[in-house]
This record gives structure tokens, C-alpha cells and sequence, in this order.
């Protein structure tokens, strides 16, 4: 895949990942001040699972962030070169 492809798919994936992170964000909070009926464990559960969801997502997302930045940073100076 050619750069600005492949800058086009990171750009779509990291818009994807920020929808997911906020979705999971707005589920984490309405477990942290509601659900007095749930299982306090079953509760601590969900919470736990939902914030290593995020945490994944974060880190993938940052991952994705240092690609674009490589990949930008390789095409500049590439074409700097006049390769």
C-alpha cells in the first residue's frame, strides 16, 4: 500500500478508534454513578473490562499516531530528496 493510501486507512481507523474510546468512556461513567441493582462484583468486573478496553484502544490509537508521524516524516523528506 502506497503511503498516502495507507495515511488515508490510519486516518480512518483512528477516527473509528476515537468513536469506540468515547462509547466507552460514556459506559464506564454510567457504570461508575449508576447500576445500584447490579452485583457490586459482576459491577467491578465491567468496570475493570471497560477501562482495558480502553487502555487497548488508547494504545492502538497511539500506535497509529506514530505510523502517520513516520510516514509523513518519510514522504517529506523523500520528497525533499527529489527521489
Amino acid at each position: 500500500m502506497d503511503a498516502a493510501n495507507r495515511l488515508s486507512a490510519i486516518a480512518a481507523e483512528m477516527g473509528q478508534l476515537q468513536n469506540e474510546i468515547q462509547e466507552h468512556r460514556r459506559v464506564l461513567n454510567f457504570l461508575l454513578r449508576s447500576v445500584r441493582t447490579m452485583d457490586p462484583a459482576r459491577k467491578e468486573a465491567r468496570i475493570r473490562a471497560t477501562r482495558e478496553r480502553i487502555e487497548g484502544l488508547e494504545e492502538r490509537l497511539q500506535a497509529l499516531r506514530a505510523e502517520q508521524e513516520a510516514l509523513i516524516v518519510r514522504a517529506a523528506t523523500h520528497g525533499h530528496r527529489g527521489d
